[in-house]
């Protein structure tokens, strides 16, 4: 397993340039300006148990007593108990990509043929319903369903029962999508950009997203945010081209970047901490959310791409070997 620790150094505040003489005794006593590195306390990696489950699993999402797993190769959304005993399989539509509880029912973006699928949390099938080109994200919040279509670049309010309430511009190929209190937030990966919007589906704003203090300029690759969290405080966003994370006020504006390995793909909160699936390296890391340095990065399967809290543990689906992993911080 790998860990990562980080080194600091610096200046001590208000030492005195009194005489070379006393800056020789304060640097054998240790005692001095200058600092010799300070490893942080060893990290301690979490236990790690592995399910092996479904086919190409993509997303999760948490009922509070159930894991629902869409399984991408093959139409079907699956439910796991804590101890990774499979409940049941259920089908549902194409190349399902997200998956999401709220209003008592579990429902599913099917991207391959633009719908939404609604299911009882027996798995029961309610309702399919079309929405935006290829969507692959959503959200139930304020008594709506939020869907992000990656195909026409729109964010789209929904009723309970399908129906339209509010369609949205987001900048073209968005994919992640986040809330904080009273605004919901989707990202463009081709643009990188963050729009933010109310809970009446009306367009608040639209900020420059970088993952770095000065913007660059790419090739064809879609350099923008694949995913968001929100820990309370601050906005963040995975950067999974520039291997990188950026903190955000929720006013828009970046507070700073840090450089995260292994292309992270997914963000979640849990444990007091911040935690990212990086896709590239099959590798999850724990963050310390007050300054983004990580505490420690640990293999968990090939090709992880998403992350969630349970309100106990972290779970993590790796799409390359159909596993799904529980973190037990």
């Amino acid at each position: 397993m790998k860990t990562v620790v980080s080194l600091r150094t610096g200046w001590a505040a208000g030492c005195p340039l009194a005489s070379f003489a006393a800056l020789v005794l304060a640097l054998l006593t240790m005692g001095g300006c200058l600092q010799g590195p300070k490893p942080t306390p060893t990290p301690v990696i979490p236990t790690v148990t592995t399910f092996h489950i479904g086919s190409r699993p993509s997303a999760l999402a948490f009922d509070g007593e159930r894991l629902w797993i869409t399984n991408s190769g093959v139409g079907t959304v699956s439910s796991l108990r804590r101890d990774g005993g499979v409940i049941g399989a259920y089908r549902v539509g194409k190349d399902p990509a997200a998956v999401a509880y709220g209003g008592g029912y579990i429902w599913v973006t099917n991207r391959g043929d633009d719908t939404v699928t609604q299911l009882t949390l027996s798995g029961q099938t309610l309702n399919t319903f079309d929405v935006g080109e290829e969507p692959v994200n959503l959200l139930f919040w304020e008594d709506a369903l939020w869907v992000v279509s990656y195909g026409d670049g729109v964010l789209t309010k929904f009723s309970a029962d399908g129906k339209a309430l509010a369609s949205i511009p987001v900048g073209r190929h968005p994919r992640a999508l986040a809330t904080s209190p009273g605004y919901i937030w989707t990202a463009s990966q081709a643009e990188s950009t963050l729009t933010k919007v109310d809970s009446e589906g009306v367009l608040v704003a639209t900020y420059n997203a970088s993952a770095s203090p000065s913007p660059a300029v790419f090739d064809d690759r879609e350099a923008g945010p694949s995913a968001m969290a929100f820990d309370g405080t601050f906005l963040w966003a995975a950067f999974p081209e520039m291997n990188a994370l950026t903190r955000f006020n929720e006013q828009g504006a970046t507070v700073a970047s840090y450089p995260q390995q292994g292309g992270p793909q997914s963000l979640a909160t849990g444990a007091g901490s911040l935690w990212t699936a990086n896709t590239t390296d099959g590798t999850v890391s724990r963050l310390d959310s007050k300054d983004g340095f990580p505490l420690v990065t640990f293999p968990v399967g090939d090709a992880p791409v998403s992350i969630v809290d349970d309100g106990t543990s972290l779970w993590v689906a790796s799409q390359t070997d159909n596993s799904i992993v529980r973190i037990d911080p």
